[in-house]
């Protein structure tokens, strides 16, 4: 300090020198909480990550079960509340070609392995390697029959 009570330039700027050996003001703006909130919501969010990879099946299978129930009420609300209006038939229709499409496509995943299990049987491998040959033999079979 000099004769007034005032530090000098020098040694003000010594205290403020982020390139010296001292943590000091490093750790001052770390106590402020600006990387601290941020380390939350990335803790946070990783968390959130590894949890719905080692339950993405569960959580999937919840949503789509809560979105159907959903769907559901407001399917039965909707035809209870007004029923014979245009609105209703259209959602009437378009509710059961849903349902049909979902239905057939359960169905064929659950006998697509039955059909590939079948086609690769000797006599079908043999068929689709000789398809147009099987075809022309029948053509002119038929062909002959229908003359006579």
């Amino acid at each position: 300090m000099d004769e007034k009570g005032e530090e000098s330039r020098e040694s003000k700027n010594d205290d403020d020198d982020d390139d010296d050996d001292d943590d000091d003001d490093d750790e001052e703006n770390a106590a402020i909480g600006g990387c601290f909130f941020l380390d939350h919501v990335t803790g946070c969010r990783s968390a959130m990550v590894s949890l719905y990879k080692r339950r993405k099946s569960h959580i999937k299978r919840g949503l789509l079960a809560v979105l159907v129930a959903l769907y559901a009420a407001y399917f039965i609300y909707a035809l209870y509340y007004k029923f014979g209006d245009e609105g209703s038939i259209r959602l009437l229709w378009v509710t059961c070609l849903v349902v049909a499409i979902l239905v057939l496509s359960l169905i064929k995943s659950c006998l697509r392995p039955r059909l590939q299990r079948m086609s690769s049987s000797k006599a079908v491998s043999y068929i689709c390697q000789h398809h147009k040959q099987i075809n022309w033999f029948v053509e002119h079979i038929t062909a002959g029959y229908c003359k006579f």
